[in-house]
């Protein structure tokens, strides 16, 4: 069997990190164009903030405290270019924001 042969549903595999977990998938639109799809295992890693922001109950910040644990993909479509200009306030507001708390490790603001 080669990826070619592995569908979900009409997407066909393009490829697999089996380190990563991360699995890329084609679709064919029929009109010349195609589309791809990557999907990016977070559960993990979403479990293992949920189970850091729970034990911080009570501890302080402190220098080199780790508050937050973000996948690549989330961090370079919302957060690397506010980075790169040194935007540390969008940063807050976004890690601070309840929307975004599933990532953080910590408890308290930023």
């Amino acid at each position: 069997m080669t990826p070619c042969d592995v569908f979900d549903g009409d997407w066909r595999l393009f490829s697999h990190d089996p380190q990563t977990g991360v699995t890329s998938w084609w679709l064919d639109l029929g009109n010349g164009t195609a589309v791809i799809r990557t999907d990016t295992p977070v559960d993990e890693l979403l479990d293992e903030n949920a189970e850091a922001y729970n034990d911080s109950l009570g501890r302080r910040f402190g220098d080199g405290k780790v508050v937050a644990s973000i996948p690549l993909n989330i961090y370079h479509e919302q957060l690397a270019e506010a980075h790169r200009q040194g935007d540390r306030n969008y940063v807050k507001r976004w890690l601070n924001d309840a929307d975004h708390q599933k990532f953080r490790k910590f408890r308290g603001n930023v």
